[in-house]
């Protein structure tokens, strides 16, 4: 176990997954072109929160800051759907600062279906914005099987899976790479989200906030004050998303009139043929994106 140091305070980690995070951070991850993302699930409670603040406060500790202006609290530890993507679109890694993002608690008091279901197609919006960004996520979820296949299986790196021994009652951690995540998924999609399967791979983690009591409690009340934010708040997200859709259907109907000349309304002039690059055109003078 290696010893690491953010703002002040020291804990453990595991040599293997620090060095992991070494060829990541700094602005490594710029320079390759890529992001990381990374699942994290467990039993309420038992710490997967915490493990996975280890984590990113060692890649980037200023994922521990409010935002510059002091408005945002811990702006990209994120409790909700519509915070995680403003905080994907709002950061970017550079060559020197490789920056980190949490979904804490994804998917948390949803209890039916198609909330949960909405709120995937969401985070497979999110995440394919990220990819440009260039950013480590972290989505931290009481189960890994909410997680639709995409973001389980073909874009997340590994699974980190929290659990707690029943003589010792020691919290620790159980890492799937890539392709044994894949088959769990498969797996326990089939057979009632169970782990069936083994690794070898095993990671110890102690109780330290990084940061202090400080963070500690800055993150603890955060926390606290997005409890209540469950299947209401998600309905209220998803109605935003589905106002937003619905405009954007609309749009790409009234484009399509104009481009092969549909009349829109009997008295319409028939002479209003435009290829999409000229309506592309006329619209930038009048800075409005056509694309999206």
């Amino acid at each position: 176990m290696a010893i690491v140091e953010v703002r002040g305070v020291t804990y453990h980690m595991h040599d293997r997954i620090k060095a992991k995070w070494d060829k990541i951070k700094d602005g490594r991850l710029a320079k390759y072109d890529e992001d990381r993302i990374y699942a994290c699930d467990g039993m309420e409670g038992i710490g997967k929160s915490l493990f996975v603040l280890q984590q990113a406060a060692y890649i980037d500790p200023t994922i521990l800051d409010d935002s510059k202006d002091g408005k945002h609290k811990l702006p990209r530890i994120c409790f909700n759907v519509m915070e995680f993507i403003d905080a994907i679109r709002d950061n970017k890694s550079t060559l020197t600062h490789t920056k980190a993002i949490i979904f804490d608690e994804a998917f948390r008091g949803l209890s039916s279906k198609a909330a949960l279901s909405k709120n995937n197609k969401l985070l497979v919006t999110a995440l394919m914005e990220a990819r440009q960004q260039n950013l480590v996520i972290f989505l931290v979820t009481p189960s890994f099987f909410m997680l639709e296949f995409y973001g389980a299986v073909l874009r997340s790196q590994a699974l980190f899976h929290v659990v707690k021994a029943r003589k010792t009652r020691q919290r620790y951690v159980r890492v799937f790479g890539r392709k044994q995540k894949a088959l769990l998924y498969q797996v326990g999609v089939r057979k009632g989200w169970g782990y069936p399967l083994t690794t070898k791979f095993r990671v110890n983690f102690f109780n330290i906030y990084p940061g202090g009591k400080d963070f500690e409690k800055r993150y603890r009340k955060k926390k606290s004050d997005n409890f209540g934010i469950d299947e209401a708040k998600s309905r209220a997200e998803i109605a935003y998303f589905d106002k937003a859709e619905e405009f954007k259907r609309q749009r790409d109907i009234l484009l399509y009139w104009i481009k092969n000349n549909v009349p829109i309304t009997p008295g319409c002039p028939k002479k209003l043929k435009f290829s999409y690059e000229k309506m592309s055109k006329s619209f930038k003078k009048l800075n409005v994106n056509m694309i999206g």
